[in-house]
This record gives C-alpha cells, sequence and structure tokens, in this order.
C-alpha cells in the first residue's frame, strides 16, 4: 500500500521512512532553519513556529535547543528574552535533563522578571527612559512586556 504525504497528500513513490514526499521534506527543512534564525535574532518564539517545529521528531527539537543555548550562552548572561524562549522550548516538547544535559536546562519566572522591572530603567543597559518608550534609545533593547 502507497503512503501519501501528511502535509501535501501527494503519494509518496520511493522508498522512505519520513511521512513527507520530498519536495515537502525540503520545504519544511527550510522551515525549521527560519524558525531556528528567527529565535537567534528576535530572541522569541511564535505560535506558528511552534506549529513548524511539532512536524519534527522530538531529537531534532532537542539538538535545536542545545545550539540555542550555546548560541545564547556565548552572547553572556541570558537576558530574560532568551531564558523565556529556552524554557518554552523546555516545556513544549518536554526536553529533560537527560537529552540535553544538565547544565543546559534554563529555570524562568516570568512573574520574578515583572516585579524586578522597573518602568523608569532599561533591564538590558540600566540607562533612565522614559515612561512612553518602547524600546530603549541607547541599546534598542525592548522596553514594553
Amino acid at each position: 500500500m502507497a503512503k501519501n504525504c501528511v502535509e501535501c497528500g501527494k503519494e509518496i513513490k520511493e522508498q522512505t521512512d519520513s511521512p513527507y514526499c520530498g519536495k515537502c521534506d525540503e520545504k519544511l527543512d527550510r522551515q525549521f532553519e527560519v524558525v531556528e534564525d528567527n529565535i537567534l535574532i528576535y530572541k522569541e518564539l511564535m505560535p506558528n513556529e511552534i506549529e513548524v517545529l511539532n512536524k519534527f521528531e522530538k531529537e531534532d527539537v532537542v539538538d535545536l535547543y542545545i545550539r540555542v543555548f550555546d548560541k545564547f550562552k556565548s552572547e553572556g548572561d541570558f537576558t530574560p528574552e532568551q531564558a523565556s524562549v529556552l524554557n518554552t522550548l523546555k516545556t513544549t516538547f518536554a526536553i529533560s535533563e537527560s537529552e540535553a544535559g544538565s547544565q543546559r536546562i534554563v529555570e524562568f519566572k516570568d512573574e520574578i522578571i515583572n516585579k524586578a522591572v522597573k518602568k523608569d530603567t532599561c533591564i538590558d543597559c540600566g540607562k533612565k527612559l522614559q515612561e512612553d518608550f518602547n524600546y530603549c534609545p541607547y541599546c534598542g533593547y525592548k522596553v514594553v512586556l
């Protein structure tokens, strides 16, 4: 019995374990790369990006988590956004210490960060801001939560 592609519904003619046809597999690989780039650049994980990641095997998502963790760690201490992204990946995809390594697990407590934020000070560079600023004019940090 022939298998059909989960993404587009076309019949998969070649012998493969993948639930996707070659064209959809390539498309998903490109989407995965875009999601990784967006995480690294914008330090956020959107719901539509989580949907894309849901189409991949857990080991691929664990590898993504490790690459993102290592990249963020190489930039210095974690910012709240970086910790939030890592925590979202960890909880959404149930990534355990044994899969990622205990030194790569980040605990993020959003309510603690929100209480500590002073509205007139940039939490990234520490400079004074006006209340109506959405971004810090000194470092570009997004102030509005």
